[in-house]
């Protein structure tokens, strides 16, 4: 009796774990893209809520505040308001934000994870940012004469995340 073993050759194996090595390499990139473009969305969606609460923040003192940390009302308010009674009539400090400020995604300094925010010098302006993916770009800020961000800022690069009022 003469039995035949049924299996695959080493070619169609060869032939298999080609097509599946080659799909893999078409589908890896498009999975990253879509993890990116989710923190991206989530950073863009994180510092529109910032400045929301910013903005809060000087309908009731009039001034931007110096640090982000301010919003958390644990801090003592900044020493150039004058007294701790908001234009609203609010006691201060107060929690603009319940919990912890958000993380950037990308953040660039181990020891500040927080997201980039500066103020022009008549805290009537800001802007808030994240340096993006590439985790480089805008250092610090550049204002117009009038006191508002300049868009064109050197350092900026494609990926950056800003968000002014």
């Amino acid at each position: 009796m003469n039995k035949r073993f049924k299996s695959f050759t080493l070619i169609e194996l060869l032939i298999t774990l080609g097509i599946i090595a080659i799909l893999v390499g078409i589908a890896t990139p498009q999975v990253i893209g879509y993890i990116n473009r989710g923190k991206v969305a989530r950073v863009q969606m994180e510092l529109t809520n910032i400045r929301t609460t910013l903005q809060a923040y000087y309908n009731d003192w009039g001034e931007y505040p110096s640090k982000l940390s301010a919003l958390r009302g644990t801090e003592a308010l900044e020493q150039n308001i004058a007294s701790n009674v908001s234009q609203t009539g609010l006691q201060g400090p107060i929690d603009y934000i319940e919990k912890a400020l958000p993380e950037d995604l990308f953040w660039t300094d181990e020891e500040d994870k927080s997201y980039k925010y500066a103020r022009n010098t008549s805290k009537t302006s800001f802007v808030i940012w994240s340096n993006g993916a590439n985790k480089a770009g805008l250092a610090t800020p550049e204002w117009n004469a009038d006191g508002s961000f300049k868009t064109t800022s050197t350092g900026r690069d494609a990926d950056d995340i800003t968000i002014t009022p």
